[in-house]
């Protein structure tokens, strides 16, 4: 009876080392992407989004020569009608 128990008891411990290195390097390998391609790991150095200055200064420029900018205007006067 111990001598057919042996191979099956083998098979167990080869298959519970089998299933534990490949659990480890599943989960190294989805740690190792996850750490890749998180959002928020910075790879560079940040970088302001905003225009430079002389691209801001022209575009004010022009857009108060055609008109589109303007000083805001006063709100008209309250008259009374004519009786």
């Amino acid at each position: 009876m111990r001598a057919r128990l042996e191979p099956a008891r083998r098979r167990v411990r080869l298959a519970r080392v089998v299933l534990v290195a490949g659990g480890t390097v599943v989960f190294g390998a989805a740690m190792a992407l996850a750490r890749v391609q998180f959002p928020g790991h910075t790879k560079h150095g940040v970088t302001s989004l905003s225009p430079p200055n002389s691209f801001v200064e022209v575009v004010r420029r022009n857009q108060l020569q055609a008109g589109i900018l303007a000083p805001a205007q006063a709100p008209p006067g309250i008259g009374s009608a004519p009786s």
